[in-house]
């Protein structure tokens, strides 16, 4: 439960506290995923990096660094003629009211500005030239009004077929030499990232192994929800949820402010006392990202990195060598 997979091959960011700000910026894959106040303030000249945002609902903590957001890419000093797709829950009135606030205000951009509304299950390749990158879209349950979108990266893999698994690398070649390696392994889907935004705890179904699941938890607590809106998530629910989806790891934001960071950690740790999860667990408070069972980094980090996590699993790393050897012979 100690090892932190790395699902990522480059650092992201991110920032949130429920009802101010929330957004997470992955830079792998030049994505946004909602636009809080004070994303272009955080991110700067990075924001010329962005080519896809993604939307999960139109609440205005999560939308409210759009409209600088656009305006940075337009006049500051960074690449103005890189195109901009914003992807989001399709008839979203409160979106839809800042794209059109938007055309007035921003009528002569310096680039290529695209609204591209979802619905569920619908896929967007991000990777054009391989075709081996996707998004694809699930329902959340948090507006009783509006749909609500979750997101989850998913790239195309090959892993040994199960008699294979476990054969020493040299048994392993010389069968791709004698029958081919369509006989040694195979393709699959896997899940590199879910992102859920706002919402009661996400069925599990929709992000089956997902090596990092980012779901709300809002409270901690069950009675914290005093006004039983019933739109959010409590720790327990989601660490179940997690449980159940079999993911590597779980990043926890959109944490009431009624929590310091201590309270957060104690109450994550008497979770993990309890309830034994087979994941490691990460917190996302403000600007910051804290392990709760990391007594020593108090203050936390401001982006994940390669040197915090451990390389995907030893059979995980025999697939990618295995795919890259006979891409090299088909070359």
């Amino acid at each position: 439960m100690s090892r932190l997979i790395l699902p990522m091959q480059e650092p992201f960011k991110g920032f949130s506290r429920a009802l101010f700000s929330t957004w997470i910026y992955l830079r792998r894959f030049n994505l946004l995923f909602d636009a809080g106040e004070g994303v272009a303030t955080s991110l700067l000249n990075r924001v010329f990096g962005i080519r896809k945002i993604f939307l999960s609902h139109g609440h205005i903590d999560h939308i409210a660094g759009l409209v600088n957001l656009v305006n940075i890419r337009n006049l500051g000093a960074g690449d103005q003629t890189a195109g901009l797709d914003i992807y989001y829950p399709k008839n979203n009135i409160l979106i839809e009211r800042v794209q059109n606030y938007l055309s007035l205000t921003q009528s002569e951009l310096s680039f290529n500005l695209k609204w591209k509304p979802l619905d569920v299950e619908e896929k967007i390749e991000l990777d054009q030239k391989r075709g081996k990158t996707f998004i694809k879209t699930f329902r959340t349950m948090h507006s009783h009004k509006q749909l609500s979108l979750g997101y989850n990266i998913v790239e195309f893999r090959r892993r040994l077929k199960a008699e294979f698994v476990g054969k020493s690398q040299e048994e392993i070649n010389k069968a791709i030499w004698s029958s081919g390696k369509d006989n040694v392994s195979e393709s699959f889907e896997q899940i590199i990232f879910t992102y859920g935004g706002d919402s009661r705890p996400i069925d599990h179904n929709m992000f089956k192994d997902s090596l990092l699941l980012c779901h709300e938890s809002t409270y901690l607590h069950p009675d914290d929800d005093e006004r039983n809106f019933q739109q959010h998530s409590i720790l327990s629910e989601v660490m179940e949820t997690a449980q159940k989806g079999r993911v590597k790891n779980l990043l926890l934001f959109h944490l009431s402010l009624r929590y310091s960071v201590d309270d957060v950690k104690q109450m994550i740790i008497r979770e993990i006392n309890k309830k034994q999860p087979d994941y490691k667990i990460i917190f996302l408070y403000g600007d910051r990202i804290f392990d709760p069972l990391d007594n020593i980094n108090r203050r936390g980090s401001t982006s994940f990195s390669e040197d915090e996590f451990e390389a995907n699993e030893e059979s995980d790393d025999k697939n990618d060598l295995l795919e890259e050897d006979q891409e090299e012979k088909n070359s």
